[in-house]
């Protein structure tokens, strides 16, 4: 995911000079100013994983916790308990959520990042999204890019994505 998310940062050609010769090469600038934004646990993996690829990142942490439906998916809601985020004034932020269910992660994470300075680009990075989580989070975050390797369309009365893959902190941490 962190090398397609290059593609879209921007590049610029460069010329290297190696032991037998010149070559060209690509230089990924926004490399060199990228906060990386994990939310604890579910993320770990995936936050390990992105800084092989974005190794200069200033790296934040975020603990939140999503309280379960007692009325549907939209009663779903999340408990932010821990916020360690370094300054992201002008940076490009990538908040790492393996799931984009009904997004009420990003919705209480989001602004709490953005307490800590205006960034140039913020970008949601998932594994699997859901169409109701995507549209609420487009909605209520219109500048925000987020990139999804998978779509699926349906949420439970639980607001699990389906199929999905259950929650991704289990999965990892089992």
């Amino acid at each position: 995911m962190g090398y397609e998310l290059c593609r879209y940062l921007g590049t610029r050609e460069v010329t290297v000079d190696t032991p037998l010769g010149r070559a060209t090469g690509v230089d990924i600038p926004a490399l060199r100013e990228t906060v990386l934004i994990s939310i604890m646990r579910a993320s770990l993996p995936l936050t390990e994983g992105l800084l092989e690829v974005f190794s200069s990142a200033k790296v934040g942490f975020v603990v939140a916790k999503r309280r379960e439906a007692e009325n549907g998916i939209s009663s779903i809601d999340t408990e932010v308990y821990y916020v360690n985020v370094p300054n992201t004034e002008g940076k490009i932020v990538i908040l790492a959520d393996p799931m984009l269910a009904t997004g009420s992660t990003i919705r209480r994470v989001l602004p709490r990042v953005l307490e800590h300075g205006k960034p140039k680009r913020e970008i949601i990075l998932t594994l699997i999204s859901s169409e109701y989580g995507l549209r609420s989070i487009i909605r209520e975050f219109p500048s925000v890019e987020v990139y999804t390797a998978a779509i699926d369309p349906h949420l439970d009365e639980r607001g699990f994505i389906v199929p999905g893959l259950g929650d991704a902190g289990d999965r990892s941490f089992s």
